[in-house]
């Protein structure tokens, strides 16, 4: 049986065409009984892996069916097939192992170390399970990478800091107010990369929310998004005094935020601190608003320098994960190696034990004076003599096993004993 994977990801495919092969998870039954249709039996295991990022076929098989499994999502998304056509890699084996090792990792993704995917690994072997598609050979698979996944997450730093300016933002933000709950969040201007710092604060558990524009209806539009209140510039500094983070976004040509409007604005806060992220260009706040008491300003700048340096910091723990990822690895592939011989180690040792059990037989019979002590007795001496005899062949294949002669080995041993099946073996013992 071999391992495969087909997919399309971020680098290989746009989002258009990955949205058009993206799994619903109610629909993750249905393709996996189309496959074993398509493929006639040769299909034995199935996970789906859907993101927004990716979509990977995890599959095993006896023999290679990648062209069965296109054939599939062609039939089953309705598509044509010059419109994904050369845009899928194909892993099998080894590179299976690899690939989804780096993908639980965070080593595969669009933002380096990104801690999601390892979820959806997760999610996506469960969801196999339930529909039983998933055997012993991909749940073994499945399990080293997430537990691979789990380790890096541990042991390395490299999900530890946010890359992206919204994210960092939030961040910064967090460590300056605290609860963030508990904070009042006056949004000024209303561009994308603000809404996106918005959601990220959101996910920290943010949830009081203002908006201030040039117009009432622009504001109401972007306040009743996140339950806020609006208001207009006019309503600008009255704001300020109960503004816990300022995320300014306008397309202003100017500034629009000074250090007197600020420290007008501190005098009755008692000390509380404030936090203004101007992601505007050119820049909302006056540079000169940092130097007010308990005033924390960051412009675009010094969140681009963030996001390197943590982008830097996460490139820095790569050696980690990658020998996190190759200790699981050679692992697994032990694991598979192993499994690999246990067919021929247990059809040798029961050729071995049939061989014993005819031949004891023949023999007790031929002895009928023989007390049921001495039968036992000689039951139990032929019984460990087939296991002394067996035991080193077997010690030396699973020794063997992951060794670049294991399959070798595991042939010879075949063909040493003979092994035709038992039945072959029962007709020759009786024309003995």
């Amino acid at each position: 049986m071999r391992l495969h994977c087909l997919g399309i990801n971020h680098r290989t495919a746009d989002v258009d065409v990955r949205e058009k092969l993206a799994f619903e998870v109610s629909q993750i039954e249905e393709f996996w009984n189309l496959l074993q249709e398509v493929t006639a039996g040769l299909l034995s295991e199935l996970v789906v892996l859907s993101t927004c990022n990716r979509v990977e076929i995890y599959a095993l098989a006896d023999q290679p069916i990648f062209t069965d499994i296109e054939q599939a999502l062609i039939q089953y998304r309705k598509i044509q097939y010059e419109s994904i056509e050369g845009l899928f890699y194909r892993f099998v084996d080894e590179q299976v192992i690899s690939h989804l090792m780096r993908v639980s990792s965070g080593l595969d993704s669009m933002v380096l170390g990104e801690h999601q995917i390892l979820g959806q690994v997760t999610d996506a072997y469960k969801i196999s399970l339930e529909i039983n598609a998933c055997g012993k050979v991909l749940s073994k698979l499945f399990q080293s990478a997430i537990r691979a996944g789990k380790r890096v997450r541990t042991e390395t730093d490299i999900s530890k800091d946010a890359v992206s300016v919204p994210s960092l933002a939030a961040r910064m933000a967090e460590q300056v107010v605290g609860d963030l709950a508990r904070a009042q969040i006056t949004l000024l201007g209303a561009g994308e990369m603000a809404e996106l710092a918005v959601e990220a604060l959101k996910i920290r558990g943010a949830n009081q929310f203002g908006v201030i524009s040039r117009t009432i209806s622009s504001a109401c539009s972007l306040a009743e998004k996140w339950d806020g209140q609006a208001g207009t510039m006019e309503n600008l500094s009255g704001a300020l005094e109960t503004t816990d983070i300022l995320i300014s976004s306008t397309s202003a040509p100017h500034t629009i935020i000074h250090r007197k409007m600020i420290e007008k604005a501190m005098e009755s806060r008692q000390d509380r601190p404030m936090v203004i992220i101007d992601i505007a260009v050119p820049r909302d706040v006056a540079s000169n608003v940092n130097v007010v008491e308990n005033v924390n300003l960051y412009d675009i700048d010094d969140l681009n320098c963030g996001v390197e340096k943590a982008i830097g910091n996460r490139e820095g723990e790569i050696p980690k994960v990658e020998k996190i990822i190759d200790d699981e690895y050679q692992a697994l592939k032990e694991y598979f190696a192993i499994l690999d011989v246990v067919p021929v180690i247990v059809e040798m040792r029961q050729q071995a034990n049939s061989i014993r059990q005819k031949e004891l037989e023949k023999t007790l019979r031929k002895l009928e004076g023989l007390n049921p002590e001495d039968k036992e007795q000689i039951k139990a001496l032929t019984h460990s003599i087939v296991q002394k005899i067996m035991h080193r062949p077997t010690v030396f294949l699973r020794e063997e096993a992951n060794g670049p002669n294991g399959e070798k080995y595991a042939n010879a041993a075949s063909e040493i004993f003979g092994l035709n099946g038992l039945e072959d073996q029962d007709k020759a013992i009786k024309n003995d």
